[in-house]
């Protein structure tokens, strides 16, 4: 499989990826954007994960927040996965392309990273090697490179 994410000047990169893996990184995207607008999701705890109270403190003011930015919020990330689902297979993108990919593809990875307990000393090896969480693990530690590849290649400095 060739992956190549390269500077292309001015935070745009150029990006070699599989067929196959550029139609996931699409289907993802769309998952994510219909978990964002599903109403019997918001128990979810990886929703809980994307969208966190403003305060743990104070409930009214965490509330306030919500009411006050969450669609705005919401928003944000349904364009992000809206922009990677339309460039899913172009071989460049520009400077606004490569954020929303970064965005978008971070907010999957913190969905899976939830539902598979992800912490500092987890045991990525032994996920592999659980036939229930060996895919999720793999899409999880694949997603956390194309983000830091991306990043690399957005800003090489």
């Amino acid at each position: 499989m060739n992956i190549a994410i390269t500077p292309a000047g001015g935070g745009a990169v150029m990006v070699e990826l599989p067929e196959d893996l550029r139609d996931l990184l699409a289907s993802l995207a769309k998952q994510l954007s219909e978990l964002i607008d599903d109403p019997d999701a918001a128990d979810d705890p990886g929703m809980a994960r994307l969208f966190p109270p403003a305060s743990v403190d104070d409930p009214m003011e965490a509330l306030g927040f919500e009411q006050l930015m969450g669609d705005a919020i919401r928003a944000g990330k349904r364009e992000s996965a809206s922009v990677l689902r339309a460039t899913a297979h172009h071989n460049r993108l520009s400077a606004e392309e490569t954020l929303a990919w970064m965005r978008c593809l971070n907010d999957i990875r913190l969905l899976i990273g939830t539902r598979l307990d992800v912490r500092e000393d987890s045991d990525f090896d032994a996920m592999v090697d659980d036939p229930l969480l060996e895919q999720a693990a793999i899409v999880y530690v694949s997603l956390s490179e194309l983000v830091g590849m991306l990043s690399l290649a957005a800003d090489p400095t």
